[in-house]
């Protein structure tokens, strides 16, 4: 098993039977594998601290600055892609 295999199916496969052959693979290589096993350990923890503290409040002024930072890389890295959406937006506020 590569890598990149686990990082596809470590997430898709949470749901399924952890004896399945697929995860006995994925368990097999993380043990083997550093940066795998270093992954799925970024991973628990990324879900540890998501379940554990609450959302945080993104103050108002905080939530427009970063929408309109956002609003500017997306108008440099696709054109077409804010052209469109932009079009739809007129369209559904009519």
């Amino acid at each position: 098993m590569k890598c990149s295999d686990v990082y596809l199916y470590v997430c898709t496969n949470l749901d399924q039977n952890l004896n399945s052959a697929r995860c006995r693979r994925i368990k097999k290589h993380i043990a083997e594998c550093p940066d795998c096993n270093a992954y799925l350990d970024s991973l628990r923890k990324t879900v540890f601290l998501y379940r554990e503290y609450p959302t945080p409040r993104v103050p108002p002024s905080v939530h427009r600055r970063l929408f309109k930072v956002i609003r500017t890389i997306e108008e440099k890295e696709s054109p077409k892609a804010v052209k469109k959406r932009s079009r739809a937006r007129v369209r559904t506020r009519k």
